[in-house]
């Protein structure tokens, strides 16, 4: 248990400070991770789908869809060829 309080960040801490095992303590940590990158995945999917090019010019809307791309990727989310293409 020290391991882990002295390894996860403050705001963390609260959540796992009444937990009766390091086991429980990590699963937890992990079910609040996975939950974190669930509503991510989604909101970075939405912010593709939704992208419009508007006034930027075709650099900076590349650069945008490729930002959104790689933070799917940081997190393991899966992104389709076919899913790109349809912004482009």
């Amino acid at each position: 248990m020290y391991w882990l309080s002295m390894n996860v960040s403050n705001s963390m801490i609260v959540h796992i400070q009444d937990v009766k095992s390091p086991k429980q303590a990590w699963d937890t940590l992990v079910n609040m991770y996975s939950t974190n990158t669930q509503a991510r995945e989604m909101q970075l999917k939405q912010e593709l789908h939704n992208l419009q090019k508007n006034k930027m010019n075709i650099s900076d809307y590349f650069i945008k869809v490729k930002n959104l791309a790689n933070g799917l990727a940081s997190i393991g989310a899966h992104v389709d060829d076919e899913d790109l293409v349809a912004v482009t």
